[in-house]
């Protein structure tokens, strides 16, 4: 009997779980975007808009960072919603989410896929938990797909989509030629495309309105990365075979979430063959719709010669894009299909008889990310992204915030100075600031700190005393809280440390230095 009870115990259906899992994955990140403790990167973006009175000093703090202003001018007109970086985060939530529900609603995916993909490592942690601008690159193009059918009557919000992405980070110029590239295909090789464009009595206009505002876009988004151009370092050799076989590694990144060890070439070499058979199972799939493989065969190349001829990349959050490249793409080539091929969907996958089984390839990559993207979310729950609000915390319980403040490296303590809302004492700067200037910063010796400090107290002589904040490889070595050091004209004495912090460079050190008086 018991046997016959739990038989008749229905599950949901596939409606309830389309609602449930975005509400939760929604949900999941505003909690998230209360409890992530920022680290660099994040508040650089901040306080570049928090210390701006105006959009001209927004543009002109913002250029020496290399990246258009699209992220920083929103930051702009959301600061005041509390006046704190919460406030950041809480825009980054409803980019992040917003794509999400996009995702949701029009993708061609199955159940299984769209679940995968939600609680992956980009767009439920990288994309989502840490606020950068590389949400608004998910967003948008998840936009374009979704409006993709818009193109017989108007080109407008295409013309958005590329402008924003060109003005929204340098990788995202890949996702933006990608864009173009698949309309200037279509516009000539499809003559069914142009007859019904051409319905609208209205559209030479259209079409002059959308490549101007294309054009004005993308030369303001170029102009913005031109700021930066010489700190660029182009390639030392037109073909360098094993600089090549790490740009694969780029891309097998984009699969599998990992990079290989680019000290070992046989490393390199299994991953770069690896990744050719993703690749091409990835191409097989698609090319049944031949748009579709026009979108991802010039962003793919787009971005390969970037990683390749101007800048690798240093991090998932740049190989990421090779990840947008691929899901989107097949979500054009899905939504494109024939209505009979989409109807019989629910019962696998995506199809049957795929010479590489991508799908099956695709599934297992998504598991991965999954897998990944639920470690990171539970693992910053548990342990913070930085001891930067910890230690600005520490500050503000003691009634410190008011003091002097000696730190160092300006790059890394800008997490603390964010959260303390207030300027510190920067010897990169050789003066007060509470963000990395790049444009008037000068690099100096970690070891060399002490010594900045005593320049600090001959420049300021009525300063007496003072916290020194610094960042762990400019900490002091071996001096443990309770310790001091004694030199001519000051003493060192180790107040306390702050080591719980997933970034190694987040961790901070807080010391207290007084002028020994004769």
């Amino acid at each position: 009997m018991e046997f016959k009870r739990i038989n008749q115990i229905q599950l949901p259906d596939k409606k309830f779980y389309e609602i449930f899992l975005p509400i939760l994955f929604i949900v999941i990140g505003l909690f998230g975007a209360f409890n992530h403790a920022l680290w660099r990167d994040e508040m650089q973006g901040w306080l570049v808009a928090w210390q701006s009175d105006n959009l001209i000093d927004l543009w002109k703090n913002n250029a020496p960072s290399g990246h258009p202003i699209l992220w920083s001018l929103l930051i702009y007109f959301s600061k005041n919603i509390t006046g704190t970086p919460i406030s950041m985060q809480l825009l980054h939530w409803v980019l992040g989410s917003s794509a999400i529900l996009i995702f949701w609603r029009f993708s061609p995916f199955n159940l299984l896929i769209k679940s995968l993909f939600t609680f992956g490592y980009f767009p439920f942690w990288e994309y989502f938990f840490v606020s950068r601008h590389y949400v608004i690159a998910e967003l948008i193009i998840f936009i374009f797909c979704s409006i993709y059918h818009l193109k017989e009557r108007t080109y407008i919000p295409f013309a958005l989509c590329i402008g924003l992405l060109a003005n929204t980070q340098a990788l995202s110029w890949s996702l933006a030629f990608a864009i173009g590239m698949t309309l200037v295909f279509d516009w000539f090789v499809n003559p069914q495309q142009r007859e019904n464009y051409m319905r609208n009595k209205k559209w030479i206009y259209d079409l002059i309105s959308s490549i101007t505002i294309t054009f004005a876009l993308l030369c303001f988004g170029a102009f913005s990365l031109f700021q930066v151009r010489d700190s660029v370092e182009l390639v030392s050799s037109f073909f360098d075979f094993r600089h090549f076989l790490r740009v694969c590694g780029q891309l097998f990144g984009g699969y599998v979430l990992i990079i290989p060890n680019s000290s070992s070439f046989f490393d390199l070499s299994l991953c770069a063959l690896i990744t050719l058979f993703l690749l091409f199972s990835t191409i097989t799939f698609i090319k049944r719709y031949p748009l579709a493989l026009t979108y991802f065969f010039s962003g793919l190349v787009f971005l390969f010669l970037f990683n390749y001829f101007l800048y690798l990349g240093i991090g998932s959050r740049h190989y990421g894009y090779y990840f947008l490249l691929i899901i989107s793409s097949i979500w054009l080539s899905k939504s494109n299909e024939d209505q009979q091929f989409i109807s019989s969907s629910d019962q696998n996958i995506f199809s049957k008889g795929n010479l590489f089984y991508f799908p099956g390839l695709l599934t297992v990559c998504l598991t991965i990310h999954m897998v990944v993207g639920v470690h990171m979310v539970f693992n910053d729950f548990l342990l913070p992204y930085s001891s930067g609000k910890e230690t600005a915390q520490y500050i503000q319980a003691n009634g410190w915030q008011d003091f002097p403040i000696f730190a160092t490296r300006d790059v890394e303590v800008a997490t603390v100075s964010g959260y303390l809302d207030r300027e510190f004492y920067f010897p990169e700067l050789n003066g007060l600031g509470s963000y990395a200037q790049w444009a008037n910063r000068v690099t100096l010796e970690r070891t060399k700190t002490l010594d900045e400090v005593q320049v600090y107290l001959e420049k300021f002589p009525k300063v007496n005393k003072l916290l020194l904040l610094l960042s762990k490889r400019s900490a002091i070595k071996n001096l443990e809280p309770g310790e001091s050091l004694y030199f001519d004209k000051f003493s060192v004495f180790a107040d306390s440390k702050f080591e719980n912090s997933f970034h190694d460079s987040e961790k901070f050190y807080l010391y207290w230095v007084e002028r020994i008086i004769d």
